[in-house]
């Protein structure tokens, strides 16, 4: 931060000397102009954002018409990409469906789903592999078909 408002320096230059990406450093800037030091302080691991906040961020993305960059600077969260992730989940399911998200492993977002519709798409997810399996046997079938008959070809047999 002290080499961005010491120096001249934009971001692509600032990005490159320190190897970090420039969407990084226009983040930290916007954090630190929006909450000083604090603003840079890195959140503890595993913590997943509260249900209401994710609901607040949201709305002033869709109501005050903030970038993704804009709301996670003003609601001091690491980066865009849970923002986009929320704004895609408020679209689909809206504010119950960004309550019952879970945040799992990193980048896992499981959304509780109907068991029907679980059931329905494990049962075509099975069937595809089954056709793939199929598919497979029979390419490795004519496979070996064609090199038994090349052998012999190669070798013609006396009779």
């Amino acid at each position: 931060m002290n080499h961005y408002f010491t120096t001249d320096d934009g971001y692509r230059i600032i990005s490159a000397r320190f190897g970090v990406p420039r969407t990084q450093v226009r983040t930290w800037v916007a954090l630190y102009e929006k909450h000083g030091e604090k603003g840079l302080i890195p959140k503890p691991k595993g913590v997943s954002a509260d249900p209401e906040l994710r609901i607040k961020v949201v709305k002033a993305v869709i109501e005050q018409h903030m970038s993704l960059n804009q709301a996670a600077a003003h609601f001091m969260l690491a980066g865009s990409g849970s923002v986009a992730r929320w704004l895609k989940v408020y679209e689909e399911r809206g504010e119950a469906g960004l309550r019952a998200l879970k945040i799992g492993t990193k980048r896992n977002i499981a959304i509780s789903v109907d068991p029907e519709k679980a059931a329905s798409a494990l049962e075509l997810s099975k069937d595809r592999r089954i056709e793939d399996l199929e598919r497979q046997v029979r390419f490795l079938e004519t496979r070996l078909m064609y090199l038994k008959k090349l052998k012999a070809l190669a070798h013609p047999t006396k009779k």
